[in-house]
């Protein structure tokens, strides 16, 4: 097969489309479990109260241990750090908090995908990193909503989990193929199932219950210049801050995808010096550690030297 070359246009409202059905026709997908799934009904409920939310998340101790960190995170300096958790639901954010409860559902997950060359753990790490640098760039611009870019950061990707859960030999071969000849994933990904993994990351994301407008910055986070977003606008710079992050993370932690190109791109529409991106990286990486620790998942080799 030869290389792809880019796609052109398509129409989101087929590529939607195209991803409904593969959603209904896969055997498997990741799904949210237990107090994740509470949390998305009781989202869904305008009668339900605080104190529910708390008492679910209570049923929890690694989520209660999740809301606790994220809501006396760096982004909150300046404000008394709490262990109430009441409290710290109120100030991390309802958003936030059901998007640790999908993501710790999903990490624990003992049904792993059986899929080749797709790297759970690497998967969460780098999604845990998008995360935290993503958090770290909304504190730096300052138009965010507290919470909404870590919320971004550690779900965007998802599709890749839903793509190596519903179809796991097929996107074992595209991983494949992508490692062995250079391809942009996203291309032989769109080659094989007529979308790729922010399309139907951002599906996903709907589905669960985050604002069409955030799913609209995951499905456009490969090209914010094409989502038709006003230039200077709030999910406009989301999706371009998002891009960035997903590509730092993605090159920090396997340099072998490159990607490198797109990240420098990006940093200097949006104005960050290289200083800027040094802070960034270290000071996200030393976070992300933490963050692996709290979770349970293997740790970062330790730097060389």
């Amino acid at each position: 097969m030869s290389t792809p070359a880019a796609s052109a246009p398509r129409d989101p409202d087929v590529t939607r489309d195209q991803i409904r059905r593969f959603l209904l026709d896969a055997e498997a997908l990741p799904s949210p479990k237990g107090a994740a799934l509470r949390l998305i009904e009781l989202a869904r409920d305008p009668e339900a109260s605080i104190d529910e939310t708390v008492r679910v998340i209570q049923t929890d101790p690694a989520l209660t241990g999740f809301v606790l960190r994220a809501a006396n995170a760096a982004r909150f300096g300046g404000i008394e750090r709490t262990l109430d958790l009441k409290r710290a639901v109120v100030r991390a954010g309802m958003q936030m908090v059901r998007a640790h409860a999908l993501a710790l559902s999903m990490i624990r997950d003992h049904a792993r995908p059986r899929c080749t060359h797709f790297n759970y753990q690497m998967f969460w790490t780098e999604s845990l990193y998008t995360a935290v640098l993503m958090d770290r760039l909304a504190a730096h611009f300052r138009q965010f909503r507290p919470g909404e870019a870590f919320v971004l950061g550690l779900l965007a990707g998802i599709g890749r989990l839903a793509f190596a859960t519903a179809a796991p030999d097929e996107y074992g071969t595209v991983l494949a193929r992508a490692a062995e000849r250079g391809v942009p994933l996203q291309l032989l990904e769109q080659q094989a199932f007529g979308f790729d993994h922010h399309e139907l990351s951002a599906v996903l994301l709907a589905d669960w219950g985050v604002p069409t407008e955030l799913a609209d910055v995951v499905y456009w986070q490969r090209d914010p210049e094409g989502g038709g977003f006003e230039p200077d606008s709030r999910p406009y710079l989301l999706a371009g801050v998002l891009q960035l992050a997903a590509g730092v993370a993605s090159t920090a932690l396997a340099p072998e995808a490159g990607g490198g190109g797109i990240v420098y791109l990006r940093a200097a529409m949006l104005e960050l010096e290289e200083a800027d991106m040094a802070e960034l990286t270290s000071a996200g990486l030393a976070e992300l550690r933490e963050w692996l620790q709290l979770i349970g998942l293997p740790p970062l080799p330790k730097p060389q030297g």
